[in-house]
């Protein structure tokens, strides 16, 4: 079993690798070279703003192959790495941190410091621009009318309701100054402007990742998404001897009709006796039912192991769920990971998972089993991704 819940975290950190900035950058290059031999000509002063929860690993892996002159970078709280922002002095670098996923203070007071400084550019310059899921909350300054308490009390509605990302960035850009192409608008007009992009979006809708700050534009870029991920497990998982399934890559339901999903598989899985693995991504939706703690991912977990160990099997299996940005609700896990252990495990703790469940109460039966997902800020963000292995059977 320990060798399964090996693998499983293996493959899930090959897809955390795929949509990593420094190997998309390198990657982009090498497909797009006239866009670099543009950017390393040194007639004018390259400025960067990164901005989501990918932002200091984008601008880092961007600066790598460009010099610049100047680097802005805001993102959620916790994921500059330790020790980096105390380099600020006397530095070109500047890290800022604010709120995820509804801004706070600080998103309003950075966005404004962030653009003052940018406003500063002219058409001697160029602005690169780097987005990351996440940048809607972080960068934020409430249009005329709206004020912070009414941007928090909306977006706090919105997302214990469970809608889908689109629904919500939507929504967000009716009460903001800077979200669906303003922030541009703000900015010289004569100034050139590139934006290179990953996607936590399902469909790659540029409109959708970071609420398109700097959207519609000529030069908006894609560099990495959800699919690229996908596709790098599976041809691992080929290559080692694994049959496959990919059930989606634009998953957008909820987690019971994502569980209910996986235990319909999982029956299927268990009548062939080869090793198997089933794959999904997308973007979970997860309405709070309760006033526990959890996430979307940490939920369908829950389920996933009250579901399948109704079924008596002498297959091991194992199930994960993981947020590839590195946080699943307010929470510091990523996700959740159960085998056919799981359950009974929370039993014999005296969980009762079912009430767990109906009090959006997944984080703590999970983590006092040791079931919780743990990587940290994972440096980029491309939705959820969700796996089932399911052992060969024993001859």
């Amino acid at each position: 079993m320990d060798s399964l819940q090996s693998e499983i975290q293996n493959f899930f950190q090959l897809g955390l690798l795929a949509a990593n900035p420094h190997h998309l950058f390198p990657d982009f290059w090498k497909d797009h070279p006239k866009i670099l031999q543009n950017l390393k000509d040194n007639s004018k002063n390259i400025h960067v703003f990164a901005l989501g929860k990918a932002a200091y690993s984008m601008a880092t892996a961007f600066t790598a192959f460009i010099k610049v002159k100047e680097v802005w970078i805001l993102t959620k709280y916790g994921h500059i790495p330790e020790g980096i922002k105390d380099k600020e002095t006397n530095s070109n670098w500047h890290f800022r941190e604010s709120a995820h996923p509804v801004p706070d203070e600080n998103s309003i007071l950075h966005t404004k410091e962030i653009i003052e400084a940018l406003q500063l550019l002219s058409e001697d310059d160029r602005l690169v621009v780097l987005l990351s899921g996440g940048g809607s909350s972080l960068f934020e300054i409430p249009a005329e009318g709206y004020t912070l308490k009414d941007l928090k009390e909306i977006q706090f509605s919105l997302l214990n309701k469970g809608i889908p990302i689109q629904e919500l960035n939507s929504e967000r850009k009716k009460y903001s100054q800077v979200k669906g192409g303003k922030f541009l608008n703000l900015l010289n007009q004569k100034l050139e402007v590139y934006t290179f992009a990953i996607s936590d979006v399902l469909g790659d809708d540029p409109n959708v990742i970071a609420s398109g700050p700097t959207y519609p534009s000529p030069n908006y870029f894609l560099l990495g998404n959800l699919t690229h991920s996908l596709s790098k497990i599976l041809n691992l998982a080929k290559s080692k001897g694994w049959k496959t399934k990919l059930l989606s890559d634009t998953w957008a339901e909820s987690s019971e009709e994502t569980s209910l999903l996986f235990e319909k598989e999982f029956l299927e899985a268990i009548k062939s006796p080869e090793k198997q693995m089933i794959l999904l991504g997308g973007e979970l939706v997860c309405p709070v039912m309760g006033n526990g703690k959890g996430g979307r991912n940490m939920e369908t977990a829950l389920r996933v192991s009250i579901l399948l160990q109704k079924h008596k099997t002498n297959r091991s299996w194992v199930f994960l769920s993981g947020g590839t940005d590195g946080t699943d609700g307010p929470t510091d896990s990523a996700g959740g990971l159960v085998d056919q252990d799981s359950y009974q495990k929370m039993v014999k703790k005296g969980w009762d998972p079912m009430k767990e469940l109906l009090n959006s109460n997944s984080y703590p039966i999970l983590k006092d089993i040791g079931s919780t997902l743990e990587t940290g800020p994972t440096g980029t963000n491309v939705n959820d991704l969700l796996l089932l292995l399911v052992a060969e059977a024993e001859t």
